[in-house]
């Protein structure tokens, strides 16, 4: 449920078109991506504090974003035995701007730091996470 927050709270900070794309053409956030890992930067040099790779059951999770401005997200959590549940299925409201690099999902905004046809990383949480008083950064990454 936690990464489901972070996921609103960062509205799946979807990844954005590179600059030193040769087209013009945008990539679109719609379709289904899959969690690849998520890593927490320093606010204060940007070096890795921590990177978490998905586990069996969270590489199960989905986030579907379609056309419609509709995100589906089908979240499972491993329970106490090992085994994988399915936390529900969450429907919400999204949008996309590919100008601002920005996605809301409910309200929520984020910041959409890439966006290509395989993979979209976004902001998922800013807080301090090594107490050094500055704000570091959880990037979640994700593939479809």
């Amino acid at each position: 449920m936690k990464k489901i927050t972070m996921l609103s709270l960062g509205v799946l900070a979807v990844m954005s078109c590179s600059s030193d794309d040769s087209t013009d053409e945008q990539v679109s956030i719609v379709g289904t991506w899959k969690e690849a890992k998520t890593v927490i930067y320093s606010g204060s040099n940007n070096a890795i504090l921590d990177t978490e790779m998905p586990d069996d059951c969270d590489k199960k999770n989905t986030y579907e974003f379609a056309s419609s401005g509709v995100l589906t997200s089908n979240i499972f959590y491993t329970k106490s035995d090992g085994t994988c549940g399915v936390d529900g299925t969450f429907t919400e409201n999204y949008s996309y701007d590919p100008s601002t690099k920005k996605i809301t999902v409910d309200g929520d905004i984020t910041d959409v730091l890439a966006l290509t046809q395989s993979e979209l990383q976004i902001v998922a949480d800013e807080n301090d996470e090594n107490g050094d008083g500055i704000n570091d950064k959880m990037v979640m990454y994700f593939y479809r």
